[in-house]
């Protein structure tokens, strides 16, 4: 499914911003994200499903409009 292709492309991104932030690792970065568990974030992250809700979380965690999760971006670090 092209819609879940976009959201591991897309959470990897943020993941990798919040890295390069200093929220470093799965159980810092769900602490910020909020809504997840550092071992549900680890299998999402790993190819796991991601739901609706928790896309359209992430996009209010990290400032994006609706939707933004759900697609693939020209630019990878446009977060």
């Amino acid at each position: 499914m092209p819609e879940q292709h976009a959201r591991h492309i897309n959470l990897r991104t943020v993941l990798a911003r919040l890295d390069a932030e200093g929220i470093a690792g799965y159980a810092e970065q769900a602490a910020f994200i909020g809504e997840v568990t550092e071992l549900s974030l680890s299998i999402m992250d790993g190819g796991g499903d991601i739901d609706g809700l928790f896309a359209r979380h992430v996009e209010w965690a990290v400032q994006r409009r609706n939707g933004w999760m759900d697609e693939l971006h020209s630019d990878p670090l446009e977060i």
